[in-house]
């Protein structure tokens, strides 16, 4: 192979072995029956786009790009896992009761750094492969990771942290950094923030 595509191709092996490794080693395995349903995604999405890649030419120039953009999601994903260190997440769909509000690190920037990590790999490993069929399996992954941390909103939203929650979630994006609070926001206020306890906003 010439081009970027051996490039490209072990990047996007990288990333998706370093998310294995962190389903397996930063966050809880459920009690009960649990799917995986959002891993299981992730790792369709990841294959699809290898294949994609490896079946044509990668140009510098995208390439290249594909290679920051996975790089970019490589390094949220290990600075997420490194502020949570300590005590294990629960896993996406699992349906954990919130115990805290996690503000500090990556959870600055935005409120579910981990999703956005694999928002950024799929669209780093989309770019690489310049396929239009690839479009809506990534848009697939977008969805499922929306209604992931939509459900886990909504879980603080019960809880007693759910004003503390409010404050942080208006002046912090859900997968982009917010350039602005919304009107009300508390900036400076922020929730308690701890990185020790496994049942938090785990996004």
């Amino acid at each position: 192979m010439s081009d970027l595509r051996l490039a490209a191709l072990a990047a996007l092996v990288l990333v998706g072995l370093t998310f294995l490794a962190g389903v397996r080693v930063a966050f809880e395995r459920p009690k009960g029956r649990h799917r995986y349903r959002a891993s299981r995604v992730s790792g369709a999405i990841l294959a699809a786009e290898v294949a994609a890649v490896a079946a044509a030419p990668v140009p510098p120039g995208r390439g290249s790009a594909a290679l920051g953009v996975l790089a970019g999601a490589l390094a949220l994903f290990v600075w997420a896992a490194w502020t949570n260190r300590g005590r294990k997440l629960g896993l996406a769909f699992a349906g954990a009761v919130p115990a805290h509000v996690q503000s500090s690190g990556p959870y600055g920037l935005v409120r579910h750094p981990f999703y956005t990590s694999y928002l950024l790999a799929f669209l780093g490993g989309a770019l690489a492969a310049g396929t239009p069929w690839l479009v809506p399996v990534v848009l697939a992954g977008g969805l499922t990771y929306w209604r992931a941390a939509r459900d886990e909103e909504r879980a603080f939203e019960r809880s007693p942290l759910a004003d503390a929650y409010r404050r942080y979630a208006a002046g912090v994006g859900m997968f982009l950094p917010r350039l602005w609070p919304r009107y009300g926001s508390t900036s400076g206020e922020a929730a308690p923030a701890s990185s020790r306890s496994p049942e938090g906003n785990a996004g």
